[in-house]
């Protein structure tokens, strides 16, 4: 299997390099582990939900067959969740065991890491979302894992940057510009402190606290530029917007 060939960063010695890339090159391929245990979590409560629902079913079947019917959907409702769940991980398993350049639609891209969030709670039941996504696009030509992991560490920075707001609002946009699309990830956090904003992009760089260790940006550059992906950041007091241009390589329009 080739080795990707990652931006050289002048801010870091030989030796940190390749310790940073070494770790790109595993956290490629752990990224959907880490998921599973969210996956498990969600897997988790609605088999406890299906498991009281058939309860009810079986103590309800001498009494009224409406309350039953009721109970009956609920229960299949569950099932319906548990389909789109091991969907979106098979596709994804699939997508990132892939190690070749594939075509990629971007609008399905993201459609996914939304879809994958959804065992995170905080996005969940806190977070606004609003989408804008242009269709049809041209598809894009790159390795989907890095795409996938690239896009999906920015949407999680942006709501790590919500985190201690009282609004939360994420905003994903797309859009045909000449021969490139652009990704653009708004979110209603507290900002980037201006002293900060050279320093965007550098390893281990974080205004979260312990628990995020300030590689999410840094990874997701690293990511992304080899796909030609160009980052554009503008920073304000309750707003944010990270803005990816993609280059189109003669990738056909596709309904995405």
């Amino acid at each position: 299997m080739e080795k990707l060939k990652y931006p050289e960063d002048s801010s870091l010695s030989p030796e940190a390099q390749k310790l940073l890339f070494a770790f790109i090159d595993r956290y490629r391929y752990s990224s959907l582990g880490a998921l599973l245990k969210g996956v498990i979590h969600n897997l988790n409560g609605s088999l406890q939900i299906l498991s009281m629902q058939m309860e009810l079913l079986q103590r309800m079947l001498s009494k009224e067959e409406s309350k039953v019917q009721e109970q009956m959907e609920k229960c299949l409702g569950q099932m319906d969740q548990f389909r789109e769940m091991l969907d979106c991980l098979i596709q994804k398993g699939i997508h990132d065991e892939q190690d070749v350049p594939q075509s990629i639609s971007l609008n399905e891209l993201l459609e996914e890491e939304l879809s994958l969030l959804h065992h995170n709670l905080f996005f969940k039941h806190q977070v606004q979302l609003h989408k804008d996504l242009a269709s049809p696009l041209p598809l894009l030509t790159g390795s989907y894992g890095d795409f996938s992991q690239g896009v999906g560490n920015l949407i999680q920075n942006a709501l790590e940057a919500m985190e201690g707001s009282s609004h939360k609002e994420l905003t994903l946009k797309t859009r045909l510009q000449g021969n490139q699309i652009r990704l653009s990830i708004k979110d209603s956090g507290c900002g980037i402190p201006e002293e900060l904003k050279p320093r965007l992009f550098q390893p281990f760089l974080t205004t979260k606290g312990g628990r995020h260790p300030g590689l999410g940006l840094y990874l997701a550059r690293q990511l992304l530029s080899p796909q030609g992906a160009v980052f554009q950041v503008s920073s304000r007091e309750g707003e944010t917007i990270f803005e990816v241009s993609f280059p189109l390589s003669g990738g056909s329009v596709g309904k995405t």
